[in-house]
């Protein structure tokens, strides 16, 4: 088989969208805000692996809420609510996909994100539509039981040999640095981006 277009891989969070979860108990004027410190350093700090399992389906939302109001004493059913409302209204930037949807072309456009099962449930129904017209292929390490840097970058080989394309000329853009050693690794081109700007930077320097 004769080979097929490179692939874009494309990270979600910190590449097309930046809103963390619990973002309106940010505000200090929010009921819930003095637990907010409290609930980023045991899950996001004191407890990764907790996330991490959850990112490979080993927990759904509501049990990690039922697990943050055991250990942080906040209220989970407020919290929940909190958490799908802000899930729901997450950020995407149009800007980015703007420059994306231009690479069609010459590439076969993947969206791979290692998250939760908040995304597919709460935050994809409002831009499905949308993102469907982009990408060709999404994938959520929830669904996959699989993140993108286990097995040795397991993932990206799967999919680069599915459609017999390139490993030299398929690149990944991911805020992960991690994930971007993983995929030189493999003899591809990473872009290891952290803000809107150097995602458009990246994406010019690929369209040029």
């Amino acid at each position: 088989m004769a080979y097929q277009k490179p692939i874009l891989f494309i990270d979600f969070n910190g590449v097309i969208s930046y809103d963390d979860f619990w973002l309106s108990i940010r505000d200090k004027k929010h009921e819930l805000n003095k637990y907010h410190a409290e609930i980023e350093q045991f899950l996001f700090e004191d407890n990764r692996d907790i996330v991490q399992d959850w990112m490979v389906g080993k927990y759904t939302s509501e049990d990690i809420h039922k697990i943050i109001e055991d250990n942080v004493g906040v209220d989970s059913k407020k919290l929940f609510d909190v958490f799908v409302n802000d899930c729901t209204n997450l950020d995407i930037s149009n800007n980015i996909l703007e420059q994306v949807v231009k690479l069609k072309p010459k590439y076969h456009i993947i969206l791979i994100t290692d998250n939760m099962d908040s995304l597919d449930r709460f935050t994809f129904p409002r831009h499905l539509s949308k993102l469907d017209r982009i990408f060709d292929r999404i994938d959520n390490s929830y669904n996959l039981k699989n993140l993108k840097r286990h097995n040795n970058g397991s993932y990206f080989i799967e999919r680069l040999k599915e459609r017999n394309s390139p490993i030299k000329r398929s690149i990944l853009i991911d805020d992960s640095n991690t994930n971007c050693e993983v995929f030189k690794g493999l003899g591809g081109i990473s872009y290891r981006t952290t803000t809107e700007q150097e995602v458009l930077d990246a994406l010019r320097k690929i369209s040029s």
